[in-house]
């Protein structure tokens, strides 16, 4: 459900602005506040698209579109080609080609609601769907490094791998760092994986607040 202004904002600022190709408005969940797993995706979406893509926009860095509520300049999109049908993270990727092309892509403050995954099974269809296109992507666009790194200059080129490269890596270090922790709890307790300075003042705390 985007803003009931949102088409006319973005209209304004093509007209205003020849050389941006692309507006990306944005995303927020309705259903925020119905429990822990929405309100956790409602916490991700500010980060990205509140503060995350508005200052790489502002670098001059790739920009990974998200999802919905994307406006194009139709010329602009035609001579990309449109969507790769084969990315499931389409929109993502059709940012780095925006890029590659030195067309712009920027933000606007208008918001568009959708709902959170209500259930982790639906998070987790999601979630593993963004995956495969965060990877489809990184391999598409490194295929050919040095043709890339010419197209995009180094700036873009290092943002790129170290946003999408990075959402890659995390999610492995995440798996890590979970089996880690799980393990030290189960061989250690609480107290053996807390710092035991941080346990003592913790506990002062909870005494303190009683």
């Amino acid at each position: 459900m985007p803003d009931p202004e949102q088409l006319r904002l973005a209209a304004g600022r093509f007209a205003a602005d020849s050389g941006v190709a692309c507006l990306q408005a944005l995303l927020v969940p309705e259903n925020g506040s119905e429990n822990a797993l929405t309100a956790l995706f409602a916490g991700e979406y500010a980060g990205l698209f509140s503060r995350l893509l508005p200052a790489l926009a502002r670098w001059g860095l790739p920009v990974p579109l998200g999802g919905t509520s994307n406006h194009f300049r139709t010329e602009a999109l035609r001579s990309l080609g449109g969507w790769d049908a084969f990315n499931v993270t389409e929109d993502a990727d059709l940012g780095v080609r925006l890029a590659r092309r030195g067309l712009r892509a920027e933000t606007i403050e208008s918001r568009t609601l959708e709902e959170a995954p209500l259930g982790y099974r639906a998070w987790m269809a999601q979630r593993t769907r963004w995956m495969k296109g965060w990877m489809q992507t990184f391999v598409v666009h490194n295929r050919a490094p040095l043709r890339f790194l010419k197209e995009i200059g180094w700036r873009g080129f290092l943002g790129f791998q170290l946003l999408v490269g990075g959402m890659i890596l995390a999610s492995l270090l995440h798996t890590v760092f979970t089996a880690s922790l799980l393990l030290r709890l189960g061989l250690e307790g609480v107290v053996g994986v807390i710092p035991k300075d941080l346990w003592d003042w913790t506990s002062l705390a909870i005494l303190a607040s009683g």
